[in-house]
């Protein structure tokens, strides 16, 4: 158990789930202004406020003068009005320019200097300087930060003055009597400009815990490293985790990743920049500026001569080298160029790095992700005991297995296989020798030693507990098959969703789904959700009926942005688990891997589908054609080794290459939806399905250190960006629709092809520092789809406006609009009787006392800040990412204000509850009352309908004294006498 004691055990057991949030502060740069620089930032926002209200007089004046005679003498006061505010306007542009100039000097001189936060200032937005919530993670378990607790030892800054950054980056801050220093960014926080600065202090106590021993210093000393890997790396422990319990690092091995070359086949190869080419590149151009340097001397040289003058012979000759080296040297550098961004299909050997990221349990645990230090990946259970088996039916002795660093290892001492690749450092941990030398030490017994020597963490995260066929498509996978998908497939796509739409007020069940209300779709209920699927007649309430009309609002947004409801998960990718234990303990050949493994060629294995059913596997982002269709294989044989509801890939399989996929983490959406699969196939019939190839490059080396830290970080802000490609190829399938030709379609194929790469190379910048360029041939190629608006349905799936998008097309995300119609909500009597009572745990409580009224009182006022909170975030907009932590910040605000509303009333959790729901149930919007109460209604709800049923006639509640019983007392006899009636005239 991590080798940790007792108390340590204790501690994990009340705190290491993973669920406990931390507030911190969240900073931008004006609280790290100096009082100087502050003082010219303010006044450069009072210019600016000035420019704009002059700019308003200006449109105005300039709205009145148009229609004024220019012989009034209103007209010349107004024209001598218009070029009085001109004036000032072009002197306050002037100033603010000088103070820009001024501010910018000043953050240019200050760089040397500590920076302080000062949080008395009347900041220009809450972004600058606010509290923010964060999930639980090794970082702050090392920093004994406490659940919904604020700390004082880590604070987010958003980076916006990269001179600002320099210096904190290089001297860090003070803040509250405490130096924080610059921890981390990794690849997600370089995106969004952001980085973890920490107490220096509780930096120093726990470093060596945090990074097992491994320091910069020790780093460097064998070459350094890429700073942006270096960061990715280090930023490994901010990740939401949990403690892995019953790991045992001494159980733990470290083996080769498992990689072969699948032959001959189809790939469209793309020819990108390389470093060498960059390289020699540059070298032609300085050879060409000198060429070009000679040439202008020797014309200068020329000019001086007087008329007539002969030159000589050898000036002659060399200005011929010259010019004829010049020819050779641009055509040398166009050769070189004019291969970047080229396709061609080739025949060609694919190498699978089949386990790139993924290690094996032998010991039963859920599939999960891992975070120790400077390991991540994902790791799943392949029973011990049955690949022991299958060796003796089949005749294979067990081999011994090696690690990276030369050592064997029985199969009985080893639980845990973990790869090369997911132990990202481990190059910097070396076997130590004697001086004769003998081995004394390994590398990973180097590793270990630290590990349990610095009481390090095993940490857990997105553990797999239970997936749900919830899946839904999105405009990425539906714009691929544009060409091939029908009104009627569209139609027959969405009818899952339309019937759910057309069926609020009309059918229960429906209802219930759409508000999330559902245990075979939903494995995160809110306490909302989980009191109507135990009490449906809450159908009936306002806030729920009210709730309904804003869901059918959503829910036609998200349909008509191509979000369908489709019988799917997206759910972990897995190699196959007994090919890798048959590839690293037994003696069968290499060289034929359709032997090795349970999956078999065209076919993969998902326990949460059909035998010999059809399955489609996608990934999102989902940017180019590939709909990868296989066979699922499901049997008594095969679930002796698929534990986990992922998809198990065989290794004959170059899905990873179509899909663009890693195993350590990467999840795929498999699905049967039938419409899909049929577009699909018919696309790939015509244009078949060829995985894109091409050379990424791996980063250089160099010193850890501020300065390196620092630039690596700045050029990952500017470099970073995936939205402009990512946008663009969505242009380019907008132009596609079921009457385009084939050479269209051929042509668009090859440019996603090619911006697909732009996009990879653009994300991977955070880690390699590197992008190819793409010559302006094909820039102006791009032109042709990037010179166009969004398509119309962004609308829908990215909030833009009218103006901002293209006429509403052919595409069949836009088609959707006309096809995908919904009926007006009318709400039928489908059930019983509904009684707010059945939510109280005393129904006869007074509301008229002062108590109830300081209950009420003090419910207002929370409600009101949760709404005007609530109004700042428009959630459809954010990213996944995003909106996770804007959840995450309502439910930090939401436990806090509990515990203070108990603390402020002084009376039990019961009392407060029942008055409000009293008072509150003819209200329409109850959403403070069920985030802040909803388990303690709950429970009410639970106690209140425990021995009761829906009479399945009348639809009313009754008491139940016979479980089998279906009726109420009245129907049952009504049916009974029916019944008697129809077998006596039978």
């Amino acid at each position: 158990m991590n080798n940790i004691n007792k108390d340590a055990r204790l501690k994990y057991s009340t705190y290491g789930n993973g669920k406990a949030i931390i507030e911190i502060l969240n900073i931008g740069f004006e609280p790290l202004l100096t009082e100087d620089e502050y003082k010219i930032y303010k006044t450069i926002g009072e210019l600016k406020y000035q420019i704009e209200s002059c700019n308003i007089s200006i449109s105005f004046i300039k709205s009145k003068i148009m229609y004024c005679n220019t012989e009034d003498s209103y007209y010349s006061w107004l024209k001598g009005h218009l070029e009085q505010q001109e004036q000032k306007v072009n002197a306050l542009k002037e100033t603010k320019k000088n103070k820009g100039d001024e501010f910018h000097k000043k953050l240019e001189t200050n760089k040397t200097i500590i920076r302080n936060i000062y949080d008395d200032r009347e900041f220009t937005n809450e972004d600058q300087f606010r509290n923010i919530a964060i999930s639980e993670s090794d970082l702050t378990r090392c920093f004994n930060c406490k659940d919904m607790e604020h700390s004082d030892d880590i604070v987010s800054v958003v980076t916006y003055y990269t001179d600002i950054f320099e210096s904190i980056m290089y001297h860090g801050f003070n803040y509250k009597s405490k130096h924080f220093v610059f921890f981390t960014a990794g690849a997600g926080q370089t995106r969004c400009k952001k980085s973890t600065f920490v107490s220096e202090d509780m930096l120093d106590k726990n470093f060596k815990r945090l990074f097992c021993g491994l320091s910069k210093e020790s780093i460097n000393d064998q070459g350094g490293m890429n700073t942006n890997k270096y960061l990715a790396y280090t930023s490994l422990c901010q990740t939401n985790s949990e403690i892995w319990t019953d790991f045992n690092i001494d159980k733990a091995i470290v083996v080769e990743d498992i990689e072969y070359k699948i032959p001959n086949q189809e790939v469209r190869f793309i020819y990108t920049e390389t470093p060498e080419d960059k390289t020699e590149v540059l070298k032609l151009q300085n050879l060409l500026k000198n060429n070009s340097d000679a040439l202008k001397e020797i014309k200068t040289k020329k000019e001086s001569y007087p008329k007539g003058y002969r030159r000589p012979r050898n000036e002659v000759a060399h200005e011929k080298e010259l010019k004829d080296e010049r020819i050779e040297l641009i055509d040398r550098i166009d050769r070189i160029k004019s291969k970047y961004h080229k396709i061609t299909i080739q025949d060609m050997d694919v190498t699978i790095p089949f386990t790139d990221g993924f290690g094996i349990s032998l010991k039963k645990m859920q599939t999960s992700m891992i975070r120790l230090p400077f390991i991540k990946g994902l790791i799943a259970y392949c029973p011990k005991r049955a690949f022991q088996d299958w060796c003796g039916e089949n005749g294979y002795a067990i081999n011994k297995i090696i690690d990276i660093y030369g050592k064997s290892h029985s199969i009985a001492n080893v639980d845990y296989i973990f790869t090369k690749s997911q132990f990202k450092m481990w190059k910097y941990y070396n076997n130590i020798t004697d001086e004769a030398g003998n081995l004394v030490k390994t590398g990973w017994e180097v590793y270990k030693d630290n590990f349990k020597k610095y009481h390090c963490d095993a940490c857990r995260c997105n553990v797999e507990r239970g997936v749900k066929l919830n899946g839904k498509t999105n405009y990425q996978v539906l714009q691929t098959l544009t060409t091939e998908m029908s009104n009627k497939d569209i139609f027959d796509l969405a009818q899952y969703n339309i019937t759910n739409l057309n069926g609020i007020g009309k059918d229960v069940n429906s209802m219930l789904s759409i508000l999330g209300a559902d245990e075979t779709k939903n494995d995160n209920m809110n306490w909302l959700q989980k009191s109507l699927l135990i009490y449906p007649e809450m159908l009936k309430d306002f806030h729920v009926k009210t709730l309904l009309k804003n869901t059918k609002d959503s829910m036609i947004k998200k349909l008509r942005s191509g979000k369908f409801d489709i019988n799917g998960a997206y759910t972990y990718v897995i190699p196959d688990p007994l090919a890798c234990l048959q590839w690293w303990f037994t003696d069968m050949d290499k060289e034929k891997i359709e032997d090795f493994g349970f999956v078999k060629e065209g076919s993969v294995s998902c326990n949460l589908f059909r035998n010999e059913e059809e399955v489609d596997c996608l990934r999102s982002p989902h940017l180019d054609h590939a709909h990868c269709i296989r066979k699922n294989q499901v049997s008594d044989t095969i679930k002796k080794w698929t534990k986990s509801n992922g998809i198990y890939i065989g290794m004959k399989d170059t899905m990873s290459k179509l899909l663009m996929y890693d195993n350590d983490g990467d999840k795929l959406l498999i699905h049967n939806n039938k419409v899909i699969i049929k577009c699909a196939k018919m696309f790939q019939k015509k244009y078949g399905m060829i995985p894109n190839y091409y050379e990424m490059p791996k980063a250089s080396p160099t010193v850890l250190d501020n300065a390196s830290l620092f630039n690596g970080i700045v050029m990952a802000y500017h470099h970073g960006n995936i939205g402009t490609p990512s946008n663009e190829i969505t242009k380019v399938w907008m132009t596609l629709n079921p009457n385009s030709t084939k050479e269209e379609v051929l042509e668009a194929i090859d440019a996603i092809a090619l911006r697909c790469a732009d996009v990879n190379f653009t994300i991977d910048y955070a880690k390699t520092l590197y992008k190819p360029e793409v010559p302006p041939n094909i820039k102006s190629n791009y032109k042709k789809y990037s010179g166009k608006k969004v398509p119309h349905f962004f609308i829908y799936a990215k909030n833009k406006s009218k103006s901002q998008v293209e006429d509403i097309g052919k595409c069949n995300v836009d088609r959707i609009y006309d096809i995908a119609k919904t009926n007006r909500i009318v709400f039928k009597d489908l059930l019983g009787k509904y009684s707010y009572k059945v939510l109280m745990n005393n129904p006869d409580i007074n509301v008229s006392s002062e108590l109830a009224d300081k209950i009420i009182q003090l419910y207002r006022d929370v409600d009101t800040i949760n709404i005007r909170k609530l109004s700042h975030m428009d959630f459809s907009v954010l990213g996944k990412d995003d909106k996770n932590r804007a959840l995450l910040q309502i439910e930090l605000d939401s436990g806090k204000q509990r515990k203070m509303f108990e603390s402020i009333i002084g009376e039990p959790i019961a009392v407060i509850v029942d008055v409000l729901i009293k008072e509150l149930q003819g209200e329409i919007n109850k959403d403070t009352l069920w985030r802040l109460f909803g388990d303690v209604i709950y429970s009410n709800i639970e106690a209140n309908v425990n021995g009761t049923k829906i009479c399945v006639k009348c639809k009313d509640r009754f008491l139940v004294t016979n479980n089998r019983a279906k009726y109420c007392e009245n129907c049952y006899r009504e049916v009974n006498r029916t019944n008697a009636l129809t077998r006596y005239y039978a």
